[in-house]
């Protein structure tokens, strides 16, 4: 099968729009000032991801342990069986989240 020059054409042009469209999603990532934890029986906590600290709680008869640095959060630490929620990492872009399912827990970046 031997390619015609539309179909060159055709071919570039859907990778520069794929390179344009990942770099438009790369470059609007807004890292949030805060964060909402919600924990237990619908208890929840905003939180200021401007100022480094550590949050120890029990939820859902779990302790759980999130560190906020450089304007991230992070579950660090859980008492729940499989640890899931420390393999999230540290979130910042607004929209993330990572989860603790077994402490009936979850925290959410948002925008100020």
């Amino acid at each position: 099968m031997k390619l015609r020059k539309n179909d060159i054409y055709l071919i570039i042009v859907v990778v520069i729009l794929g390179i344009a469209a990942g770099l438009y999603i790369y470059l609007n990532k807004k890292p949030g000032g805060k964060a909402v934890l919600k924990y237990g029986n619908n208890q929840s906590m905003d939180i200021d991801l401007s100022k480094d600290g550590k949050i120890n709680l029990e939820s859902n008869g779990i302790e759980i342990h999130l560190d906020i640095k450089d304007g991230a959060i992070a579950f660090i630490q859980s008492e729940c069986p499989d640890h899931i929620c420390e393999r999230f990492g540290y979130i910042k872009n607004v929209g993330e989240s990572a989860i603790c399912l077994p402490a009936q827990a979850s925290v959410t970046i948002i925008s100020e």
